[in-house]
């Protein structure tokens, strides 16, 4: 092989031939529409998730009014409930009977154990007025004996 050769031989490897260069060219072309493509496609969605985003800004604006108005609608509910549950505690809480008494009689006394002894949870002493209405009214039934039979 003579050097004429060799300098043909590398210099035809050096350079592209026409048909390897269109294939070249085509191969980057068709690379960079798909490059364009996902340009158009990455702005597409780019351009979605900025619509979604003001959506749920919206929607977060509108939770945020309904949160407030949720709170101020509880406060109140806790401040109705702290007054039944104090009413509640007043109604349930032990106090010291009234003794019956007429309309026209004395208040009774200050201390529930002026009067007499103390009595038993339950029972309560007749008043006077009560007793003499009770015996005008009361009648006895008489309750036959019965006699036993001698066998």
């Amino acid at each position: 092989m003579s050097i004429l050769d060799t300098v043909k031989a590398h210099g035809r490897h050096r350079r592209l031939t026409r048909l390897q260069l269109m294939e070249k060219v085509g191969r980057l072309e068709r690379e960079a529409d798909n490059r364009t493509c996902q340009l158009v496609g990455l702005a597409t969605e780019v351009d979605e998730l900025r619509g979604e985003r003001n959506q749920l800004e919206a929607q977060l604006d509108t939770a945020g009014i309904e949160l407030s108005g949720a709170r101020e609608d509880l406060a109140a509910a806790e401040q109705e409930l702290t007054a039944l549950r104090a009413f509640k505690a007043n109604v349930t809480s032990v106090s010291d009977l009234d003794v019956l008494t007429a309309p026209d009689a004395p208040p009774p006394t200050a201390s529930r154990f002026d009067t007499g002894p103390v009595l038993r949870a339950g029972k309560r002493p007749v008043p006077t007025w009560a007793a003499e209405a009770d015996a005008e009214t009361t009648q006895t039934i008489p309750i036959p004996q019965l006699q036993a039979e001698v066998a």
